[in-house]
Parts: C-alpha cells; sequence; structure tokens
C-alpha cells in the first residue's frame, strides 16, 4: 500500500472512530419557557412598571390633544415639528419602560436558569404548535416547536412579587 493510502484509510478510520465516540455523548439541552402574558398580569412588579408608564405617557397623550387643537392657528411646519417633538418625547417614555421590564425579567430568567440549570429560556407561544401534541409542555423556538420544556411562568411571578 502506498502512503498517501494509507493516510486516507487512517483519516478515515479516526473519523468514523469520532462520529461513534460523539454519537454516545448526547448533552440534552433543557429549555424553560414562560407565558410573557401571564407574568405581565400577575406580577406586581410589572404591574407598577406598567402604571408608571401609563401615567407618564398620559402626559404626553394631554400635550398631542391641545396641539391637535391648537393646530388651526399654527404654521404647518410649526406643527408638525411640534407633533414630532412629542412623538419622540413618547418613544423615548416608552424605551425607558420597555428597558425596565426587560432588565427585570432579565434579571430573574437569570437567576431561574442558574438555579434549574437550563440552557435557554424563551417566550412560550401556541401558535402553530402541532394540534394533536400536548401544548401544556410545548414552546416555540426560534420557529421550532420544543417538547418536553419547563415551564417557569409561576417561578417568575414568584420571583417578581
Amino acid at each position: 500500500m502506498s502512503q498517501k493510502v494509507r493516510k486516507i484509510l487512517l483519516a478515515v478510520c479516526i473519523t468514523i472512530a469520532a462520529c461513534f465516540l460523539l454519537a454516545g455523548c448526547s448533552n440534552k439541552a433543557k429549555i424553560g419557557y414562560i407565558d410573557i402574558a401571564l407574568v405581565s398580569t400577575q406580577s406586581p412588579q410589572i404591574k407598577k412598571i406598567n402604571t408608571d408608564f401609563e401615567n407618564e405617557y398620559k402626559t404626553v397623550n394631554a400635550q398631542m390633544e391641545e396641539l391637535i387643537k391648537k393646530q388651526g392657528s399654527m404654521k404647518p411646519e410649526d406643527y408638525t415639528k411640534e407633533v414630532q417633538q412629542l412623538q419622540r418625547k413618547a418613544y423615548g417614555i416608552q424605551q425607558k419602560y420597555n428597558a425596565k421590564r426587560r432588565t427585570l425579567i432579565d434579571n430573574v430568567l437569570a437567576q431561574i436558569s442558574k438555579e434549574k440549570g437550563l440552557s435557554a429560556v424563551t417566550i412560550k407561544s401556541s401558535v402553530g404548535l402541532d394540534p394533536q401534541g400536548s401544548k401544556e409542555d410545548a414552546a416555540r423556538v426560534d420557529g421550532a416547536v420544543v417538547n418536553g420544556g419547563i415551564d417557569i411562568t409561576d417561578e417568575v411571578i414568584k420571583k417578581l412579587q
């Protein structure tokens, strides 16, 4: 046998052996999921953030209504400029409270993930799930249905009391 053929055979044997070894080493990922709508309606901390958002947003809404009433007496350029300014203000308020919610939930999810040894946590979605499968223990992750996931919604709500 030539030296080149030996090298090719050796490489093939090593590849086959590696495939057999790696096939036996499965690392099952533990996926957790939450029902974010339930967390939003049952968590006192999230409810408070939502109430604070609504209160702050009401002032911008009131300013917008006043501006609409004045529209006829303003130059179109001035009206457009003030509308855009109020829209930026409203967007900033929305971003501020979205960041508060996200930070709060991310911190709790990180803590629960560590406690339960979860590989990932996603938001539960029943849209597009297999109608014959169990919806209680399934979650949609990036378009793929994951069965057997761990529902951590209750733990999240408890930690957000």
